[in-house]
């Protein structure tokens, strides 16, 4: 069966749909031009809060999600959460992982989306700026952007969101990962998972000091078994959420409209360029050519360009 059109799927969010919601997402996934058919006619809505939260892979952050994200619901907010999940080599496709954690059905007030990294590095996919600003104009007012888990190459999510959390444990080399910066310098809070484990007094410790130095706001503890500083991470996001409501980052609206429009026009770009030089089958006949001896790379890289 066809997919509806990006029109239909577009008045179909404006009228709340889920399955248009969900559908619109997978057509951006696929192909990100689809998202500037489905942006031109939702309508803007500045004031959506979006959260990034990285962490080393085993650092908990889906069961701090599935235990944060309920509160946030209770609380009158209404959450998505875009759950950046490692790619099938095979399908391309992304590992649910982390919807096997949200066991709670929280109805129209929640949404959980993962979406494949599809080779990205940065820790989120290439759609998750397009995939966000969808479920903003869909009448999310909090955007959980769960990182793929990639460590100190993980700063992207910076640019993506409008806080950056980095979520650490008392296991796994943390507190060097921590001391060495990298994730530190681009996040707006740490968030000591698993305080109920042993040796989470040191890394507190360590995260309060290095917080001091980034000027930065102080560390919380939190274990998802016990319950402790869960209520007080969701004031803190329920307190930043309002704060956006009330006056929403512009400049960083601004520059994210900016990445996203230019890296647009390079998708644009490199498309044309392959079709005006041949298109697959051109490169393939190249390819061909530089395996018979009949040209090297530098020369089929300039009948390429040219």
């Amino acid at each position: 069966m066809p997919n509806p059109p990006l029109e239909k799927l577009a008045q179909g969010i404006l009228q709340g749909q889920r399955r248009d919601l969900a559908q619109a997402i997978t057509a951006v996934e696929t192909d990100e031009s689809a998202a500037d058919v489905l942006l031109s006619i939702l309508p803007p809505k500045s004031g959506a809060f979006r959260l990034g939260l990285t962490g080393a892979p085993g650092v908990g952050k889906s069961t701090f999600i599935s235990q944060v994200v309920p509160r946030l619901v209770e609380a009158g907010s209404k959450v998505a959460i875009l759950a950046v999940d490692p790619t099938s080599p095979l399908t391309g496709g992304a590992l649910l992982g982390d919807r096997a954690r949200m066991v709670k059905d929280m109805g129209e007030a929640c949404l959980f989306r993962s979406l494949a990294s599809r080779g990205s590095t940065g820790g989120v996919a290439g759609c998750t700026d397009l995939a966000a600003e969808i479920l903003a104009r869909a009448g999310f007012d909090i955007i959980l952007i769960e990182t793929v888990g990639v460590g100190q190459l993980e700063v992207e999510i910076a640019t993506e969101a409008d806080q950056s959390w980095l979520l650490l444990s008392p296991e796994g080399g943390d507190a060097i990962q921590l001391l060495k910066g990298g994730v530190l310098e681009v996040v707006h809070r740490v968030i000591v998972h698993k305080c109920d484990r042993p040796g989470s007094d040191d890394l507190m410790r360590w995260a309060d000091e290095a917080a001091r130095d980034q000027h930065s706001p102080a560390p919380i503890a939190v274990s998802s078994q016990s319950g402790e500083g869960l209520e007080e991470v969701v004031t803190e996001i329920c307190k930043a959420a309002e704060d956006q409501r009330q006056q929403p980052d512009t400049d960083r609206e601004r520059s994210r409209l900016r990445r996203r429009l230019l890296r647009r026009a390079r998708q644009e770009w490199i498309k044309k360029g392959l079709e005006l030089a041949g298109g697959e089958p051109g490169i393939d006949r190249l390819v061909d050519e530089v395996m018979s001896g009949q040209m090297d790379v530098g020369s089929a890289l300039s009948s390429m360009i040219k």
